[in-house]
């Protein structure tokens, strides 16, 4: 009996102190609410979304892995469906961002944007004046280069929609295909919002 407390109390010391929360509700309550079906549905850039229930899930390291589903309603169903994907480290710091989705037949993927490490200091010669360094956000340059890439897939879609002599974005509710990437934004800073340390 005693090895077997002894076991129990290792194997819960060995464990990870998940100290990052994810407040469910407020993400919600950001996006007009979450009905019974756990969907929040809402205009945003005047086109219609709807933002499903995130799934978290804790990572080995101690943080929590987001994962959710906006659509983009259109008057005959669903125009796109894109899924974010974070992973958040056991201080609530944002480590990677990814999105992926369907806009028609054809898929989009941004690939994982990783955090970016902070550039080296400037060097100052001796008897010059020190130049200050430019401030660095990691999490905003995060957030860009997943934007960018997001921006880029949507060009790439767009060209070969040229291609075929078809428009897949004009079934976007007659919306451009930058509000897609406006709302998609909104939905990850109300989720950096919602994660407490």
């Amino acid at each position: 009996m005693k090895i077997k407390l002894t076991l129990v109390a290792s194997l819960l010391i060995s464990l990870p102190a998940f100290a990052v929360t994810f407040d469910l509700e407020a993400f919600g309550a950001s996006l007009n609410g979450w009905d019974k079906k756990r969907t929040a549905n809402y205009t945003f850039t005047d086109a219609k979304y709807r933002t499903h229930l995130p799934t978290i899930t804790p990572t080995p390291s101690g943080g929590i892995f987001v994962a959710t589903r906006i659509d983009l309603l259109s008057g005959v169903g669903t125009a796109a469906i894109s899924n974010l994907h974070l992973t958040f480290s056991s201080t609530g710091v944002l480590e990677s961002a990814q999105i992926k989705g369907n806009i028609g037949h054809r898929a989009l993927d941004t690939g994982v944007v990783r955090r970016p490490e902070a550039p080296p200091a400037p060097t100052t010669p001796e008897g010059a004046v020190p130049v200050p360094a430019k401030p660095f956000h990691a999490t905003d340059e995060l957030v860009t280069e997943l934007f960018s890439s997001f921006d880029g897939e949507m060009k790439r879609l767009n060209a070969a929609a040229e291609a075929e002599k078809r428009d897949l974005f004009a079934r976007l509710a007659g919306k451009p295909a930058h509000d897609l990437s406006a709302a998609l934004r909104h939905n990850l800073n109300n989720i950096l919002r919602s994660v407490y340390r």
